[in-house]
């Protein structure tokens, strides 16, 4: 058994942690990101949490999201976590929490605070160990740095094959390159998953930084490259294979990428590797549009250029120029592609993109509900993006889209016209013309499918038609012809129109025709019949205008070329064919003339031809006065009659002069007209051989090409006819202006929705026609200005926007071209506007005019002198004595009430100021007066309404230094240097909050000084008085080079002045000071220190340097930042404050007598504070004065910065050097300065005694004071302080000194000495002084002795311990000396030792004493209880072989009366009594504890379970030998414990442990026993376990049945785990015990109160032997027919629900597991019919009629054993199938249902065993 046992203990210590090895945990502990091993080693938890504490809170200052952290991982509960005592579960959480800080912090490692709060990571949690994965790919980014430097030196010996690159590196702890992390992810799949996973997981938390995504992009593109690169192959296929197997790898990590569209960067990393899978491998083109369209949807407005460059990559890819539909859509909604490709087109091809943008908006031309695709093209083109190829191919895609667009259905008009529009552009391009024409050239393209389909010509080389194309062409034309007849068919049965076809806008019968004449246009035969249609009156030409109107309208309008042309055609036609009509066709003329001005070639042919017909009837009839159209050319109405017709011989000589000589280069430049016309109304003939038109006839002529403009309704040849005439500004004695002026008029009447109507019909841009209407108005009509502004003043709601911005536009292009009065009338105009009507749409256009014109300075000095008469308007007519005067200007003050008015004269000065501002001053001095006027006028008007009015104080300001720079550039000034107020400038910097104004105003001082210095000097003063609340705020370069020039130029003269008046400096400067003091938080913080020494350099060091301290340190207190500032401000190197370590005649120099004068002077103000009549601290710090402080509160201040300054400053560093020095003088004198200081503080503290908060603040300056001091000099200090009367600042050195040691006290060897030489004077205070304070003091004192250097001299600290622990300390009645006595003699143990013996017995006695008063009830003193248990653990460690047995008796006595005891707590017992089980003898422990056993239980539960705790940790801590020595008195222990249930429950009522509580304790026993059996061997244990039998079963008489009972259950609760922990070993003891059991099974029942817990503890104890049988003990028929029968038995207890579940639950596993044991064919049989006996009725082993099966509840549970037994044995078990199928089949039919439905649960249970239906074996 020994052996055994031996080998399960060596199994159990292989799986433990290292929680005992100290070595182990030492190296763990010291492995730091930020210490060296050797300081981490020395650091506890505590230390390390506030240093790492620190950090985190500065990194929730930076980002609020590290906040949540404050409650888990950096709580102060996250100090004594160990996550080697938590649960499975409990890491996993805890590794939730870790990994997703470390994804927060990643992007701040680089900051000291971050690195701080991960070293708490490292240092509790082990991050480095437990999360190592996460911890290095989180500071992977950071390789080059030093940080991961540290990260690899603690990292693990074995890192996984993840991180194998890191392992030669870790061991050379050496940066690893870029080159093998590449190769790592390129060869490493698992570090490449890992980094990517982690890339992914940290964007998700949105906790990504541009380091990580950065360093992932490059890795990941380069590592995807080299796996392409590296699986090329000579065989395709193997290639093939291996990119198609990369590329899975891949696709997941782009799909997660693409989904966090708001994680910029990642997005653009894949990006970047999507390109180079598109470059490196074959992809097929489903994959390729399947990365387009998710580089599409992921693109936002960050990524869009980056995503636009992967598409233009991908696209170049693909063998189709086709886009994926959703790619196509995402960049068809861009706002500008074209532009945007432009932009990425020089570095990028995107050619094949942007052919497949072209493809996709010629794609589906009939399903096009708008031409906004199409108008995309021609920018396409445009832009020249394409090479030659590229576009020839995007020409082939819109001609073959032009010319299979009717085989799909029927083009739209709109859609047709843009086609024909780029076709037009394709001819007419200088760079796409030749393109074009090679398109088609070598193409088989049908020009004349395409010229018929989109109306136009398609200008091709002569060559022969190719026979397909004929082909094409005929079928083609069977289309067309269809076409036509169906929509000439509806045609045939309308009549005759009634009026012209140009009377009106709309004409739906138009519309039909047009749609008709368009299908007809490319066929003479089909214009032929459409020309005969009954409705166009071709019959009634001359009498009626619809023939010629209806194609004059289609020549003029927005229609395909070629439909154009075929109307110009049939109109010259016609006029050719009819020559010999006597008519007048004049009517003709402006469209014609229009159509000479068309883009087309073709149409201004056509165009020439007509004119040439019309020419030739008038050649044949010239005196005929018949003219076409005259009354019915626009209708019926007075529009055709207002019409200005011609004389038909004055239109003849129109013709012959102007118009016919000039058609032919009309043909080849359609800007040739506008200059005929141009020439000929001004008078010059276009023919040099004809004779110019006379000035009446070019009046008639213009007059009658206005009039068609006015009247005509059609807005196409109107906007046309108006390109013509606005070229010529005036002809035959009027002007454009007044002859067109009705039609701007009548422009202006339309509404906006009128107007958009009409453009859209007219397919015109409403701002071509809004320029065209305006630009009637020419700058050489004399009101034109005024002329245009009519048009929108007054403003009317019904004015278009369009139309006014057209107005605004016009006069701001004539503006430079009328004369400066006619401007001067014009801006009053537009000022007034401007500023007139608030609610107007006009204010803006105004505004935006006036700023954008150029304004002659007249303008703006009259709008300047606009600014003061305005708010003397607004001066309010108050009675006389209530007006308030100012002295800066005549102006009587006044208040504003009317705040309506105020905003609009606020709105005037603004625009006026504004206007000035950007009409650049500086070319106008002669603006300086009316600046100046105008800062008076400000500065009056601010001071009445209260406002800074800081904008307008800056443009004045702004304007006046442009003016004053420009003349420091000349000799004399350029303006009247008298018209200067400097005194009106420093008001800016005084009065005002804007940095811009005061900025301004102090340049402006600086400029003006220079022109005027006489006028500037006497007013600088004030500045530096005010500027402090607005100027030195300020952060900007320029703002500081401007305070920089200031201070080192005025402050000394400042200075100088001061003393050149004898006055005080310090006083005189006193606001100047506060200035500064008060502007301190205002001031950036990385500048004060700089501007404050500064300020201080120049004031003077020595006058000023304590004075600026005092200050600061009463206005800001304790104010982190103000003390760092004060701080620098005496430990400056470079200022002579400083004392340094120089030569010795040095420190007897100034620097050495200012620093320390500087102090004297800072104590001498705060004595000074404190007076009842303060002289310069009244100056410096307002005390007395009625808004000043209260004087302790300012003292208070002054002397904790005091304090700190003395803590944190240099002093003490460079006074332990002086005196190290040789210098004798130097030390002289540096003693007595600091004697002085010393003196003043003691002084301070004297006068204080009653004021607490000051004497507290003093008291810190004392003590920051001795901290300068080394340890030797400082107790010089005290014992000489000591000396004093003085009980309170004895204490308070006494409490300086305990704080010194407490701390890191200097640990030399003349240190050590010195404080032990000075323990006597501790010693003696304690023994004779009677104040309890000072004792307290002088005992805390003595315990940071003892504890720092007692293990020097232990025998000096002896007689320390002897009198701490007699009557004069301990002894005393005050508890506070009692508990700090008996803490210091803890402390004392601990250092001490065996040394201690001489103190003990007086300790110990009075220590018991104590603790025993501190348990007393209502006397409770769980401090003084606490320090007692100190002391007690302390002793148990240290010589605990002092403790007897009586002291530990006491001891335990007293513990079990803490436990019991509400108000004390348990921690320093239960450490003690652990002491005492690990350290002290065990027989002296056991036999206490069997001693006192009784009491324990008296004592409560609580008690109880300690003291087996004490026991428990005894046998755990102690060796074998030691258990077997003590085995009595450790049984005895055990029996007394078992017994506790019989005793309590012989008690009854009167009972103190609930049942849970017993039940708690047999654990812990049973727990403490099997500790014990693991240290005894099998010859010493069983004799134990017989009498523990014989002691539980007979051990008592037996008429205690309630007694036997309670034995017999706490020993077979014992038995349950013995045999469960102990499994196989200790099989063989079951032998003892079957007998006992089988009785016990024949009287116990789970129904019975009584005996159901005896039941439940056999029934486990029998299921624990079974199931660890491995020594087939149950297999022997001795013992399996012992058990078998009465274990079966139980099944027969299942009498109703509540204990059918009882016996289901635990006898069922019990028979089962006893099945498994006996495990033979035999065994089982025998068992089984055992069970069968239960499955019928009448069966049971009583005769009762509910016995056996007979009951329901019963059967139940013999089913659940069978199918318990199915379960776990199976066809083992089934092999008894045939004795079981007749129960089987009875049970089937069981009048139960629940029985019913569970054995139909078995029999399905056995089908799925052997695998076949029981049907036929049932039936």
């Amino acid at each position: 058994m020994a052996s055994s046992l031996a080998a399960q203990l060596s199994q159990i210590a292989a799986k433990s942690t290292n929680q005992l090895d100290l070595k182990a945990q030492r190296l763990s502990h010291s492995q730091s990101l930020i210490f060296d091993r050797k300081v981490a080693g020395t650091q506890d938890f505590d230390t390390v949490y506030q240093i790492c504490f620190e950090g985190f809170q500065e990194l929730c200052q930076l980002d609020a999201r590290f906040n949540s952290f404050e409650r888990t991982i950096f709580s102060e509960q996250s100090k004594t976590e160990d996550r080697t005592q938590l649960s499975a579960a409990q890491n996993k959480e805890l590794d939730v929490v870790l990994e997703a800080f470390l994804a927060l912090v990643g992007g701040r490692l680089l900051l000291s605070p971050a690195v701080k709060a991960v070293d708490w990571l490292i240092r509790r949690f082990r991050v480095h160990e437990y999360n190592t994965e996460f911890t290095i790919l989180t500071f992977l980014p950071y390789y080059t740095t030093p940080l991961f430097l540290n990260l690899l030196s603690i990292l693990p010996e074995d890192l996984t094959p993840t991180f194998k690159i890191l392992i030669p590196y870790k061991k050379g702890l050496l940066n690893p390159p870029r080159h093998p992390l590449v190769h790592s992810a390129t060869t490493n799949r698992a570090f490449l998953a890992a980094v990517n996973n982690y890339v992914l997981t940290v964007s998700r938390q949105q906790a990504h930084h541009h380091a990580l995504l950065a360093f992932w992009a490059g890795i990941i593109t380069e590592a995807v490259a080299g796996m392409l690169d590296s699986s090329r192959s000579g065989r395709r296929e193997v290639e093939k294979q291996k990119h198609e197997d990369i590329i899975l790898r891949i696709l997941p990590i782009l799909n997660d990428g693409f989904a966090l569209k708001n994680v910029s960067e990642l997005v653009i990393g894949c990006y970047m590797v999507s390109v180079v899978l598109a470059q490196k491998s074959s992809l097929q083109d489903k994959l390729l549009d399947g990365l387009m369209e998710a580089v599409a949807g992921s693109w936002t407005e960050e990524t869009l250029e980056s995503g636009l460059v992967c598409l233009a990559v991908l696209a170049q890819q693909k063998p189709e120029t086709r886009l994926p539909r959703r790619a196509l859509k995402a960049i068809l909604r861009l706002d500008d592609i074209v532009k945007r490709l432009t932009d990425i087109s020089s570095q990028y091809q995107t050619s094949n993109l942007l052919l497949g943008v072209v493809a996709g908006c010629v794609d589906d031309l009939t399903k096009h509900k708008d031409t906004a695709r199409l108008e995309l093209l021609p920018r396409v083109f445009q832009t020249q993006l394409l090479g030659e190829l590229e576009t020839s191919k995007a020409m082939a895609m819109v001609l073959h889209a032009a010319s299979n667009a009717h085989r799909d259905g029927t083009m739209s008009l709109d859609t047709q016209a843009c086609l024909a529009d780029l076709v037009q552009e394709f001819n007419q391009s200088e760079f796409l013309q030749p393109i074009f024409q090679k398109t088609i050239a070598e193409s088989t393209f049908d020009t004349a499918a395409i010229e018929h389909n989109l109306q136009t010509v398609i200008v091709t080389a002569p060559a022969p038609r190719a026979v397909e194309d004929v082909v094409m062409g005929d079928a083609e034309k069977v289309v067309e012809q269809d076409g036509f007849s169906s929509t000439l068919e509806a045609l045939v049965g309308e009549k005759l129109f009634k009026s012209s076809f140009l009377s009106a806008q709309s004409i739906p019968v138009f519309d039909r025709l047009v749609q008709a004449f368009a299908l007809a246009a490319s066929s003479e035969e089909k214009t032929q019949v459409f020309s005969d249609l009954a409705v166009l009156g071709k019959s009634e030409v001359s009498k009626s205008p619809q023939y010629l109107s209806f194609f004059i309208r289609v020549f003029s309008g927005p229609y395909p070329i070629g439909t154009r042309a075929m109307a110009l055609n049939i109109v010259a036609t016609f006029l050719t064919s009819t020559s010999n009509l006597d008519l007048d066709f004049q009517a003709i003329l402006p469209f014609l003339l229009v159509a000479l001005a068309d883009p087309s070639e073709r149409i201004r042919r056509e165009a020439a031809a007509a004119l040439a017909a019309i020419g030739g009837i008038y050649k044949k009839h010239k005196k005929g006065e018949n003219v076409w159209g005259r009354d019915t050319i626009y209708g019926q109405e007075k529009q055709s009659k207002s019409v200005q017709w011609l004389p038909t011989r004055d239109a003849q000589k129109v013709f012959e002069r102007a118009v016919l000589p000039s058609l032919e280069e009309c043909i080849f430049d359609p800007g040739h007209i506008s200059k005929v016309l141009e020439t000929t109304l001004r008078g010059a003939s276009v023919d040099p051989n004809a004779s110019e038109l006379k000035k009446p006839l070019r009046l008639s002529f213009f007059t009658f090409l206005c009039s068609h403009a006015i009247q005509l309704p059609l807005f196409t040849p109107k906007l046309g006819l108006l390109g013509l005439l606005n070229r010529i500004d005036k002809a035959g004695g009027t002007t454009r202006t007044k002859e067109l002026e009705p039609l701007l008029k009548a422009w202006r009447g339309l509404s906006e929705q009128e107007v958009s109507d009409i453009c859209e019909k007219q397919r015109v841009p409403v701002s071509e026609v809004e320029s065209q209407m305006v630009t009637i108005v020419t700058p050489k009509e004399k009101d034109a200005l005024t002329l245009l502004l009519s048009n929108v003043s007054p403003y009317s709601e019904s004015l278009r926007s369009t139309f006014v911005a057209a107005i605004f536009a016009r006069v701001k292009d004539i503006w430079a071209r009328v004369s400066e009065d006619r401007q001067v009338l014009a801006a009053e105009q537009l000022f007034d506007i401007a500023l007139g009507l608030s609610d107007s749409a006009l204010v803006n256009n105004c505004r935006n005019l006036l700023r954008s014109v150029e304004l002659p300075g007249s303008v703006l000095i009259e709008f300047l002198e606009k600014i003061p008469v305005s708010l003397t308007d607004m001066e309010a007519v108050g009675p006389a004595p209530k007006r308030r005067r100012t002295s800066q200007s005549n102006m009587i003050a006044m208040t504003v009430k009317d705040e309506a008015e105020f905003g609009k004269v606020m709105e005037k000065m603004t625009f006026i100021l504004e206007l000035v501002d950007s009409s650049s001053p500086e070319t106008h001095p002669e603006l300086a007066d009316g600046l100046f006027q105008t800062l008076a006028a400000l500065h009056h008007f601010k001071s009445q309404i209260q406002s800074g009015m800081s904008y307008l104080l800056s443009l004045t300001l702004g304007s006046l230094l442009a003016i004053v720079n420009r003349s420091k550039e000349s000799a004399k000034a350029q303006f009247d240097t008298s018209v200067i107020r400097a005194d009106l400038v420093v008001d800016c910097v005084r009065t005002t909050e804007s940095p811009q104004v005061q900025n301004a105003a102090l340049l402006l001082v600086s400029g003006l000084s220079v022109i005027a210095p006489e006028l500037v000097l006497h007013s600088v003063m004030p500045i530096f008085t005010f500027m402090g609340s607005s100027v030195l705020r300020k952060d900007d370069e320029y703002s500081v080079s401007v305070i920089d020039q200031t201070i080192d130029q005025v402050v000394p003269a400042l200075i100088q002045s001061l003393r050149n008046q004898k006055r005080d400096v310090v006083s005189g400067t006193s606001e100047l000071l506060l200035s500064f003091t008060a502007a301190f938080e205002h001031i950036p913080s990385h500048r004060r220190l700089r501007l404050f020494h500064a300020l201080i350099t120049k004031l003077g060091t020595q006058d000023f340097l304590f004075a600026v301290l005092a200050m600061l340190a009463n206005r800001y207190a304790m104010d982190k930042d103000v003390l760092v500032l004060m701080t620098g401000l005496v430990s400056d190197a470079s200022a002579p404050v400083e004392l340094t370590v120089r030569r010795v005649h040095f420190y007897c120099g100034d620097s050495f007598l200012t620093k320390l004068q500087t102090y004297y002077k800072y104590l001498d103000l705060v004595t000074d504070s404190l007076k009842a009549k303060p002289s310069i601290s009244q100056v410096l710090l307002g005390i007395g004065s009625d808004d000043g402080r209260e004087p302790q509160k300012v003292a208070v201040d002054l002397l904790r910065d005091l304090a700190y300054l003395f803590k944190h400053s240099s002093l003490k560093v460079k006074m332990a050097k002086a005196f190290a020095s040789e210098d004798e003088e130097v030390i002289g004198q540096i003693r007595a300065l600091f004697s002085r200081i010393l003196e003043q503080v003691l002084t301070i503290g004297d006068s204080v005694q009653s004021m607490k908060l000051v004497g507290q603040a003093n008291s810190d300056v004392l003590g920051a004071l001795f901290g300068t001091l080394t340890l030797v000099d400082f107790l010089d200090t005290i014992e000489v302080l000591l000396q004093r009367p003085s009980d309170e600042l004895r204490r308070k050195v006494l409490r300086l000194l305990e704080g010194r040691l407490r701390q890191n006290p200097e640990r030399d060897g003349a240190s050590q000495i010195r404080v032990l030489d000075f323990l006597p004077t501790l010693v003696d205070i304690v023994r004779s002084s009677p104040d309890i304070l000072l004792k307290h003091a002088a005992v805390a004192c003595i315990d940071r002795i003892a504890e720092k250097y007692g293990k020097k001299d232990p025998s000096r600290v002896v007689s320390a311990a002897q009198v701490v622990a007699s009557e004069a300390c301990i002894g005393q009645e005050d508890d506070r000396i009692r508990i700090m006595g008996v803490l210091c003699l803890a402390s004392m143990a601990d250092v001490l030792g065996q040394a201690m013996i001489p103190a003990l017995p007086e300790a110990l006695s009075r220590s018991l004493a104590l603790l025993e008063v501190s348990l007393e009830k209502g006397k409770e003193n769980s401090r003084l209880h606490d320090a007692t248990f100190s002391l007690f653990s302390a002793l148990f460690v240290h010589i605990p072989y002092m403790i007897s047995g009586p002291i530990l008796d006491q001891i335990l006595l007293l513990s079990f009366k803490s436990a019991n005891a509400e108000d004390c707590e348990d921690d320093g017992r239960q450490e003690a009594l652990r002491m005492m089980a690990r350290k002290v003898d065990m027989a002296a422990t056991l036999g206490a504890v069997d001693r006192n056993w009784q009491y324990a239980v008296q004592a409560g539960p609580a008690a109880a379970k300690e003291t087996l705790e004490v026991v428990s940790l005894a046998i755990e801590k102690h060796p074998k030998s030691a258990t077997g020595k003590n085995i009595g008195v450790l049984t005895s222990i055990l029996f007394k414990v078992f017994d506790l249930r019989r005793e309590q429950l012989a008690l009854g009522s009167k009972a103190t442990f609930e049942m849970a509580d017993i039940e708690e304790i047999e654990e812990s026993v049973n727990d403490v026993t099997i500790k014990m059996i693991y240290k005894l061997n099998d010859s010493t244990f069983r004799p134990i376990f017989t009498k523990l039998q014989d002691w539980a079963i007979a051990g008592l008489p037996k008429k205690d049945t309630q007694g036997s009972l309670a034995r017999l259950t706490t020993f077979y609760k014992f038995l349950q785990v013995f045999f469960g922990t102990l499994q196989s070993i200790v099989t063989g003891y079951a032998s003892y015990i079957i007998e006992s059991v089988v009785s016990i099974l024949g009287k116990a029942s789970p129904s019975d109160k009584n005996t159901k817990s005896l039941w439940l503890a056999t029934m486990r104890l029998l299921r624990s032997a079974f199931e660890h049988d491995q020594d087939e003990f149950w297999q022997s028929p001795s013992h399996l027919t012992q058990i078998s029968k009465p274990l079966i038995s139980q099944l027969a207890h299942a009498t109703n629900s509540s204990t059918a579940a009882l016996v289901i639950a635990e006898a069922v596993p019990t028979i089962t597991e006893l099945a498994i044991a006996a495990d033979s064919t035999d065994n089982h049989k025998d068992l089984n019919t055992l069970l069968m006996r239960f499955l019928r009725p009448s069966s049971g082993p009583t005769g009762n009629r509910v016995a056996g099966g007979e009951n329901p509840h019963t059967r139940l549970a013999a089913l659940k054993a069978e199918q318990s037994l199915t379960e776990q044995l199976g066809e083992e078990w089934l092999a008894l199938l045939p004795e079981m199928l007749p129960y089987i089949s009875e049970l089937m039919e069981d009048e139960d249902e629940n029985v019913e439905r569970e054995v139909r649960k078995w029999v399905k249970q056995i089908e799925n065993v052997l695998g076949e239906k029981l049907d036929d074996m049932l039936t």
